[in-house]
């Protein structure tokens, strides 16, 4: 292979490794607004109702609440918490599919929130008497539900009413949010590359 040809390869890989992470960017982007909690639309689905604290806190219980439609609660649908927790260093830990606990007719899980959590990403999981199964919300947690701890950090910004003002200056600004260690790690990625040919 000539010069010419191998920087012409080496080119696309790194155009590649870039497009990749600009890519993986996007859904960080067009996550809610930091600070700003969201809720799962129930409207239409098996689902009566969902509730959840309005704030988080690191260590102290966290407990979400479902109610089902009179159909799905009398046809032994069974419900588990899809959820994950990410801390304030960008990092967002693996999905846990805990299944709830029903008492008179409503289904509840208690977990406790790991520390330096930023927030805390929920769906809710249907489990049919037929062995099929829903998702609510389908999309994944982008446009599931989110609440927001009450001492947080995301990318450039935070908040919350239990951070101390002093340690709240200290983070913005010093903790990349998942979307810029996304971009760096493909950047890094594409300097590898390079050297490598």
């Amino acid at each position: 292979m000539n010069e010419h040809n191998r920087g012409i390869n080496m080119r696309r890989r790194t155009l590649s490794a870039i497009l990749l992470a600009a890519c993986l960017l996007i859904p960080f982007a067009s996550a809610a607004n930091p600070g700003v909690n969201t809720e799962v639309d129930t409207t239409g689905t098996p689902i009566s109702s969902i509730t959840t604290p309005q704030v988080s806190s690191d260590g102290v219980d966290f407990t979400i609440e479902v109610v089902l439609t009179e159909e799905a609660a009398g046809n032994g649908t069974v419900v588990l918490w899809e959820v994950q927790q990410c801390i304030n260093t960008g990092v967002c830990y693996p999905p846990e599919l805990l299944e709830m606990t029903e008492n008179d007719s409503v289904w509840s899980y208690t977990l406790v929130p790991i520390p330096t959590h930023t927030y805390i990403n929920y769906e809710i999981d249907l489990n049919y008497s037929d062995n099929t199964s829903e998702v609510f919300p389908e999309g994944g947690f982008i446009v599931g539900g989110k609440v927001w701890s009450d001492c947080w950090v995301s990318g450039t910004e935070s908040g919350g009413d239990a951070c101390p003002t002093d340690d709240v200056v200290a983070m913005e600004g010093g903790i990349p949010g998942p979307g810029l260690l996304i971009v760096a790690g493909g950047l890094a990625l594409a300097a590898v590359i390079s050297r490598r040919d």
